[in-house]
């Protein structure tokens, strides 16, 4: 920009690098910031520059020329002692090519920071399409290790399950037939648990398999005959 703030712009140009859109990006400014300050920046500029041109239109009314340089310099930082005293020896000096020096070197810092604030703009953009990019693949990836850890879940889950499906086959073939249904329901039990996971009925489901399993042992036992129970004599 123009008049307001051209060192801090310079040093915002210096210290951003600048950055491709592989994922890498430093967060820096975002764009719409700095369209908001250039647009800031703009206004200041345009009425500095406004009530330069006035005061020079009245140059025959001390007055307004006065009260427009006021104006002026309110939205100006003020300057610092070194700098007056530059300006105040040119005037004594009243040269007129040192006047012309001084107005090209004007324009060419103005083009100067007008094009760094423009990098630095485009610097911006690049580094927020980079972060977008980058946080588009943590997202990913963090999707992929949730998936393999559910995976990994639901196969040992069902390393269990076919334990107990081997144990009610074997069970089966021997003719325990009650402890090859309980062996075989539970098995089904633990093979279904990693669905419930990311459900509601995760507690409930676990909490029924427990029921299912001490109903279905308590139901195998409860008249099992006691081993040191004594034998009635027949008769």
């Amino acid at each position: 920009m123009r008049l307001v703030l051209p060192l801090t712009l310079l040093a915002l140009v210096a210290c951003t690098p600048s950055q491709d859109t592989a994922g890498t990006g430093t967060p820096t400014s975002d764009p719409a910031d700095l369209a908001r300050l250039g647009t800031q920046i703009d206004k200041s500029d345009q009425r500095v520059a406004a009530s330069i041109a006035v005061a020079a239109e009245n140059a025959d009314k001390p007055a307004v020329v006065k009260a427009e340089l006021g104006v002026a310099s309110a939205y100006l930082p003020r300057p610092d002692a070194a700098h007056m005293d530059y300006v105040r020896n040119r005037v004594a000096r009243n040269n007129s090519e040192e006047y012309k020096r001084a107005e090209e070197a004007g324009k060419k810092l103005l083009a100067v920071i007008d094009a760094n604030f423009a990098k630095a703009e485009q610097d911006a953009a690049k580094n927020k399409a980079a972060l977008d990019n980058a946080n588009k693949q943590i997202t990913a990836l963090k999707a992929e290790v949730e998936q393999v850890r559910t995976e990994g879940i639901r196969n040992a889950f069902a390393v269990g399950a076919g334990v107990c499906f081997l144990a009610a086959l074997a069970m089966g073939l021997l003719g325990q037939y009650l402890r090859a249904s309980v062996a075989f329901l539970v098995g089904a039990g633990i093979g279904g648990l990693p669905y419930l996971f990311a459900s509601p009925y995760f507690l409930p489901g676990v909490g029924g398999l427990v029921l299912l399993v001490v109903a279905l042992v308590w139901f195998h036992y409860r008249n099992r005959p006691c081993p040191d129970a004594e034998e009635k004599p027949q008769g």
